[in-house]
């Protein structure tokens, strides 16, 4: 592998890592046994704290994925096979279903933005 796919990889290795951590901070402060207003609101502070942090890092992980979309959209991603004995996929049906795929998507936001206009 690169340089770049490894440092990626990792990266998004950390991030999920931090992301299950934080959810696990949340889990273990939100617990309420007699404590005063003071450490309660103490806690919540950490809570809103830790639920930012894990949005943030949900962020950076879309962030990545778009690009990485974009990346492979625009043909600047390239795909080494290697010595496999396996033939390439054919990039330009893959191509084409892609865009199959994001058309009906759109058609489906469309028609559900148009039923909800149509509701109020």
């Amino acid at each position: 592998m690169q340089p770049k796919s490894i440092a990626l990889l990792q990266k998004i290795d950390s991030n999920i890592e931090q992301i299950l951590q934080k959810f696990q901070d949340i889990f273990e402060v939100a617990i309420i046994q007699d404590k005063s207003k003071e450490l309660l609101s103490v806690e919540s502070l950490t809570i809103e704290s830790n639920a930012l942090m894990v949005i943030r890092l949900c962020e950076d992980l879309l962030t990545t994925t778009r690009t990485l979309k974009e990346a492979w959209c625009l043909g600047t991603v390239k795909v080494n096979f290697g010595d496999s004995t396996e033939e390439p996929y054919d990039t330009k049906a893959v191509f084409e279903k892609y865009n199959a795929l994001t058309d009906k998507i759109a058609q489906f936001e469309n028609m559900s933005t148009i039923a909800t206009d149509g509701m109020q």
